[in-house]
């Protein structure tokens, strides 16, 4: 994502009022703002090399836990099956 720096200032005394930060003059539209934030990201190059990324390692760990868990819920229900047919069928007289 696109990110704005601003510089820090140093605070004056009390009795100085700090001057805003002129807003700018052009305004840009929707489409505008979208393609020169999308051009911003492209030409960023990563901090860290991808495959040593600690965020990387943790989406890869989640994407791990949430199809071992899928995984157990399917075999859950796969081995109930059975057990409720042959619960439904001693209850329901032929």
């Amino acid at each position: 994502m696109a990110t704005v720096f601003t510089h820090h200032h140093a605070h004056h005394g009390m009795s100085v009022v700090a001057k805003e930060p002129e807003a700018k003059k052009t305004k840009r539209g929707p489409v505008t703002t979208f393609l020169s934030d999308l051009l911003e990201d492209i030409q960023e190059t990563p901090l860290q090399a991808a495959e040593h990324a600690k965020h990387d390692m943790f989406r890869e760990h989640i994407n791990a836990m949430s199809i071992s868990y899928f995984a157990l819920i399917v075999l859950l229900i796969t081995i109930s099956l059975p057990v409720l047919a042959y619960g439904v069928s001693r209850l329901v007289p032929y």
